[in-house]
């Protein structure tokens, strides 16, 4: 799927609500409060939006728009790429991955539980912190000194 199809996606549905993209939208977002156990009153509220306003947008009767969808991803912890139909954002991120990363996606997908994935992440981050520079700028005086004996 290119740009082209994924624009024309969205302008197919532009004028016309419920539609397919609002009520996939709306369902996630139903989905990720409850998993979340959020009421909509309370999530409304962190949202800055009236209880009937986010009652619309998960019937799909309303779209949601960026600094909602900011919040919702922030308050649901999901990525932003959770309330999107797969088809719309798998080809945009798959053509940013490299090899490698598209193999850790792989790998990653193949993990039971979301407990275990969670994990999984945590451990990235904390392996993304890393910088070998330090590693290595503190061991060299005990590099030197080894070398220095031999």
């Amino acid at each position: 799927m290119d740009i082209e199809k994924i624009l024309n996606l969205f302008s197919e549905y532009k004028d016309s609500k419920p539609n397919r993209f609002t009520n996939y939208m709306g369902n996630q977002i139903r989905i990720a409060r409850n998993e979340a156990g959020f009421s909509q009153e309370k999530l409304a509220k962190k949202l800055y939006l009236r209880r009937p306003t986010l009652s619309n947008i998960e019937n799909g009767k309303v779209e949601v728009d960026a600094s909602t969808l900011d919040l919702l991803s922030y308050y649901l912890k999901k990525p932003l790429t959770y309330f999107f139909p797969k088809p719309i954002y798998e080809e945009l991120v798959q053509k940013d991955m490299d090899d490698l990363s598209l193999e850790m996606q792989m790998h990653f997908e193949q993990i039971h539980g979301d407990e275990l994935k969670k994990l999984v992440i945590e451990i990235v981050k904390q392996f993304s912190k890393f910088d070998p520079t330090d590693l290595v700028m503190e061991l060299a005086p005990e590099i030197i000194a080894r070398l220095e004996e031999e």
